[in-house]
């Protein structure tokens, strides 16, 4: 259990490293190599990416309780495994496409639950953005 503490704490202070790495010295804004001239990407807020998913999925607690290909050294596992969720998510409720089905588990947690475990995801408040973000992330190919 220690182990497991130490290799979240690992991730969480790795994920900081990287997140200020791909910050420019201007107010926070994403770096890139593209140049575009978009109104968008003059923006002060962070762009919604799947980078930025994997970023949050590691330092918002994700790890803690799901498994995922992009982390191979996470372990604990409570909830479901959520590489590939692509492929499943829109089958999961009638009416909603898996963009849909995962944005509403990101914002209402308890809304759907897994068949085989019993974990009660939390309300981690996520913002509009971070919702984006996640789903961009888990909805990317290969992920």
């Amino acid at each position: 259990m220690l182990r497991s503490i130490a290799e979240l704490a690992t991730y969480g202070t790795l994920a900081t490293l990287l997140l200020a790495a791909s910050l420019s010295p201007e107010a926070g804004r994403v770096a890139s190599s593209a140049s575009t001239s978009d109104a968008a990407s003059t923006q002060r807020t962070p762009a919604v990416t799947i980078d930025r998913g994997a970023l949050l999925f590691a330092t918002k607690g994700c790890i803690g309780c799901h498994t995922h290909a992009s982390f191979p050294s996470a372990r604990m596992q409570v909830g479901p495994d959520l590489t590939g969720v692509a492929d499943r998510a829109g089958t999961r409720v009638a009416g909603l496409d898996a963009r849909a089905y995962i944005r509403q588990s990101l914002r209402d947690p308890g809304a759907y639950r897994v068949a085989g475990y019993s974990a009660v995801m939390p309300d981690l408040g996520f913002t509009d953005e971070q919702i984006e973000s996640l789903t961009a992330f888990l909805l990317s190919p290969g992920r």
